[in-house]
């Protein structure tokens, strides 16, 4: 009832003339609209996201050490003031 309300849904019917030998054809075609803008911009934020982290995978073990030592400060000093 609410179908091409809710999601796009469209029938194409293509009938051929009488006496031809050609098959009828139909197609219905069905969007899902919160699907298109929600769950797939959220894949394309995810995918940002770990292509983003993927550059952690390259470090030299200099910068990778640096690095973990910056987050051990950073979540020492966040649970020394949240305690």
């Amino acid at each position: 009832m609410f179908a091409t309300l809710l999601f796009r849904a469209r029938d194409e019917v293509v009938m051929p003339p009488p006496g031809a030998t050609a098959p009828a054809r139909f197609a219905a075609r069905i969007t899902d609209p919160v699907w298109d803008g929600g769950a797939l911009a959220l894949a394309a934020l995810i995918n940002r996201a770990a292509d983003r982290a993927n550059r952690l995978q390259f470090l030299t073990i200099r910068r990778y050490l640096a690095m973990v030592f910056v987050t051990l400060l950073i979540l020492l000093a966040t649970v020394a003031l949240w305690a």
